[in-house]
């Protein structure tokens, strides 16, 4: 989908303030509140827009503890990858799951409630998994800057 600028600054205004309301919306883009309707609907129907959440602070739900793990499956045949895809898509603390370039076959994004919380994660039910050769990680130490938006 080819965006034009109008586009552009529709979608830039719905990722900083999503609970804004359309009129809001149209007033601060100088559209119709109808033009902004039927923008924002063909966005969704084509995936631009692939949904919409509320952002919570995970250390006040408590989930402070961020964790970058890098796994290794023991041999890269389909049903392996398959297998471990699906158990990181059931894993409700597996937040982000990345199929990388180097020395790993994925970097996950992990929170947890505390170190014991994902030590329980990591050797219960990662490095549990038939298809995980290994796993090594990072815990951060603190968020430097933290963004959903995209630079459109």
């Amino acid at each position: 989908m080819s965006l034009s600028e109008s586009d552009r600054q529709i979608l830039a205004a719905l990722q900083q303030d999503g609970a804004a309301s359309l009129k809001d919306l149209a007033e601060k883009l100088n559209l119709s509140q109808s033009t902004l309707w039927r923008r924002v609907r063909d966005f969704e129907e084509a995936g631009v827009i692939a949904g919409r959440v509320t952002l919570l602070d995970p250390a006040k739900v408590g989930l402070s503890v961020c964790v970058f793990v890098h796994v290794n499956l023991r041999n890269h045949t389909t049903e392996n990858r398959d297998a471990f895809e699906r158990f990181t898509r059931d894993q409700p603390n597996i937040l982000e799951c990345f199929s990388v370039t180097g020395p790993h076959d994925y970097v996950l994004i992990v929170r947890a409630a505390d170190v014991g919380a994902f030590e329980d994660f990591l050797m219960h039910r990662l490095l549990a998994q038939p298809s995980v050769a290994s796993a090594s990680s990072n815990v951060a130490l603190r968020q430097l800057k933290y963004t959903t938006v995209l630079p459109i």
